[in-house]
């Protein structure tokens, strides 16, 4: 067993030798640790670390040259191998890395250390060390041709052979230099920064160079792409793009240079779309007739502009082709007014001369509209439908008008009959046949056959109704005489029917239950409660229908007879209702709402309904000069509800003729009808009643000749006249009559007071004229 001084005494005989490595600037500590265990071969172990070390130092020399640092691809790997080196104890491992790695990368100097002593020899070590160098500074991509060097490294007689190898090596690697330089100093000018290829091989160099380059390339396309693309369109967005290529020269990558790429060309396509866009809406505006200072398709410079101003240009083409149409529709219709505004089709600046010439026609259109209007609104105010002429007028008012002028003479001829027929007095008979006639003549084109035809009837009633009248007032006259009848009957105001009722009435009851006076009036009391009931019905008929009666009602408790000519003037405009509501419901009332709410009420009002007519031409004149005002508007006409007819009760004495007055009245009829048709070969002898102051006829008189001799003595001063402009002298008529006359005529004549009595019933009655003539 080692005693405790063996180790103290063991130990100390390499103290010496440590600390003169460590002196030397050698780590130690694994010298100490492998000496240490290496005791028991102390010697074996000095001598190895011995040998390590001074590996380590000619390492250290092959590694440690001046040259070398300049090197890149050598100083990184070589400064590693030398701080390694600082423990000896790694010689070895650094020896055999090196020299693995100089066989492929530092051929030449393991040549060099085998051959050193050799060129030392010859006095040439220098000149060795100086090859060295230089292939140690020659880049990479020269190494295999210093290879093939190699064999002349080991034979110093070879050393002015080697020197012009290595020449023309350094030469040519010198060109390429050259160019790399010259390469850098072109991306330089370029705003590249790229100082740091230089001490870069050259293989790295020229491939960073070709990146750069490559890089570059896209950075020219895209400048072209910004100045052929973008600067067409606008130089400042050109510019700003420019700014932010060239920051990308220095930061940017290849992929942020891609997407700036990408960006541009979306710019370029949507500027371009823009421009297609703005092309397009240009072109169409051609199409419809505007004409464009230019005549070719708008320039990538000029669409910043156009954008800018098209929504205003958009305008002007809208109402510039908005009064074109306008003019167009016109002048299809009025082609004479052609040549006024084509100077002016399609230059935006000459609109408001278009303007000015639409306006002017839209003014003789609406002059005329209303020119057409008012000459159908007479005729419609009488009642003739002509709402066939109103969609004619708003298509063509000037092709309506001469339309109208030419119907203007046979709408009079219609108006005339349809007045004539409302006159006649349809009481009695004959309604049906008059109101279908004027409803005929209302709604039908009536031709002249119509108007013939409806002439010859109204001078038939006419003609049958005087008769009619005149045999009531001859009955009349009998009944004053008989003291059934007051000498104040005012027969004028009475119909036939009326006239009818009261002669019966009177032949009935007399004048102790049926007379009544209302002011200067003298009425029968069955026929003013007849009357009342009459109103009463009607009223209640209108109230049904949905017509306001409420001031007509209180009417009627008051005057009667008043709210009776009312209504007489009433029930025309009533029937007429529907033809009043079609020419209101024509007019554009969402221009003025307040009126036509107003209108929609007073259509309720019988009382309201003339003052309606007559002022329908006020009401298209003010709507016309109005602008809309609701466009969702719609005017509704008030319309009645149809009137439910009952059946009433009909009283007895109107059921049949109840006195001997209506059976002479319908026999009297009757035998003129016939002897229209008739000639009668033998006289036959009528005796007819008739007031004292008639004389009696003689037995071959004709029915209708009694009545016109009738007419001679009590006819009315208007027709007296008329037959005396129209028929010719009667004078031989009636000296056959006085001829014809039976021996006792003479005893029927009129003693005074007869003639006096007949006078003043006359008077009373309102013949002044006629009692005049008695004189």
């Amino acid at each position: 067993m080692v005693s405790q001084d063996e180790p103290h005494s063991s130990q100390s005989w390499f103290d010496n030798q440590i600390d003169s490595w460590a002196n030397l600037g050698w780590e130690i500590s694994e010298i100490e640790d492998y000496l240490n265990d290496n005791s028991e071969l102390a010697s074996e172990a000095l001598l190895r670390v011995e040998y390590l070390v001074n590996l380590s130092t000619d390492m250290k020399s092959r590694l440690d040259l001046s040259w070398v640092e300049k090197n890149p691809s050598y100083r990184e790997l070589f400064d590693r191998w030398l701080l390694d080196l600082n423990n000896p104890m790694n010689g070895e491992i650094i020896r055999q890395e090196y020299e693995s790695w100089a066989s492929d990368n530092r051929p030449w100097e393991l040549v060099f250390q085998k051959v050193r002593d050799e060129w030392n020899a010859v006095r040439k070590g220098e000149e060795i060390l100086l090859f060295l160098a230089r292939c140690d500074s020659l880049d990479p991509t020269s190494h295999p041709q210093i290879a093939v060097l190699l064999p002349m490294f080991k034979s110093p007689e070879m050393s002015s052979r080697l020197d012009q190898e290595i020449s023309r090596i350094e030469q040519n690697e010198a060109r390429q230099r050259r160019t790399i330089f010259n390469a850098i100093e072109s991306l330089k000018d370029q705003g590249y920064d790229v100082d740091y290829i230089l001490e870069m091989p050259m293989v790295q160099a020229l491939e960073q160079i070709t990146v750069i380059q490559r890089r570059h390339t896209e950075h020219e396309t895209i400048r072209l792409l910004i100045i052929d693309q973008l600067a067409s369109f606008d130089d400042k967005i050109a510019q700003d793009y420019e700014t932010q290529r060239l920051e990308l020269l220095s930061e940017g990558n290849e992929i942020d240079l891609m997407d700036f790429k990408s960006k541009i060309m979306a710019i370029s396509d949507d500027l371009y779309k823009r421009l297609v866009s703005v092309n397009d809406v240009i072109f169409s505006w051609r199409e419809k007739g505007i004409i464009f200072p230019h005549a070719d398709a708008i320039r990538p410079e000029e669409l910043m502009e156009w954008e800018t101003n098209i929504p205003e240009i958009g305008n002007s083409v809208n109402k510039h082709l908005e009064w074109l149409e306008r003019y167009q529709k016109i002048i299809t219709l009025w082609p004479e007014a052609i040549s006024q505004g084509e100077p002016y089709i399609g230059y935006l600046e000459n609109t408001e001369n278009i303007i000015d010439i639409v306006e002017d026609l839209q003014q003789e259109w609406r002059r005329l509209e209303l020119e057409c209007l008012s000459l159908i609104e007479k005729f419609q105010n009488h009642g003739l439908l002509l709402d066939t002429y109103e969609s004619m007028i708003e298509g063509d008012p000037k092709n309506a008008l001469a339309v109208i002028t030419n119907a203007l003479p046979l709408w009079q001829q219609r108006v005339d009959c349809i007045t004539d027929l409302l006159e006649i007095d349809i009481s009695f008979e004959g309604e049906d046949l008059v109101n279908k006639r004027i409803a005929l003549l209302q709604e039908i084109e009536a031709g002249s056959d119509v108007i013939e035809d409806t002439i010859s009837m109204i001078q038939t009633y006419r003609k049958r109704r005087t008769r009619h009248r005149r045999m009531l007032e001859s009955e009349l006259l009998d009944l004053v005489k008989q003291g059934k009848a007051s000498d104040e009957t005012a027969s004028s105001r009475f119909n036939l029917l009326e006239f009818e009722e009261f002669v019966a009435n009177a032949r009935k009851h007399g004048m102790s239950k049926n007379i009544t006076t209302t002011g200067n009036s003298v009425v029968t009391s069955a026929i003013n409660e007849r009357l009342e009931r009459k109103l009463v019905d009607e009223l209640a008929q209108y109230n049904a229908a949905g017509w306001y009666t409420g001031h007509l009602s209180s009417q009627l408790e008051s005057s009667p007879i008043e709210l009776a000519k009312i209504l007489t003037m009433v029930r025309g405009l009533i029937n007429n209702h529907e033809s009043l509501r079609r020419r209101l419901s024509a007019l554009p009332w969402n221009r003025d709402v307040n009126l036509a709410i107003q209108v929609q009420e007073q259509l309720q009002d019988p009382l309201k309904l003339a003052e309606l007519s007559d002022n329908v031409p006020s009401f298209m004149k003010h709507l016309s000069l109005r602008e809309i005002e609701d466009s969702e508007f719609e005017f509704r006409s008030w319309k009645p509800d149809p009137i439910r007819k009952t059946l009433l009760p009909i009283p007895e004495q109107i059921q049949a003729p109840s006195s001997t007055l209506e059976e002479a009245h319908e026999a009297i009829l009757d035998a003129m009808e016939e002897e229209r048709d008739e000639d009668l070969n033998e006289p036959e002898i009528v005796e007819q009643k008739v007031p004292e102051v008639i004389d009696l006829v003689t037995e071959d008189k004709t029915m209708e000749e009694k009545v016109n001799e009738l007419e001679e003595i009590i006819e009315i001063p208007q027709i007296e006249e008329n037959q005396e402009q129209t028929q010719p002298p009667r004078s031989d008529n009636k000296s056959t009559v006085k001829e014809k006359q039976s021996p006792n005529a003479q005893n029927q004549s009129l003693d005074k007071s007869s003639f006096e009595a007949y006078k003043s019933l006359l008077l009373t009655l309102g013949l002044k004229e006629t009692a005049q003539m008695l004189q």
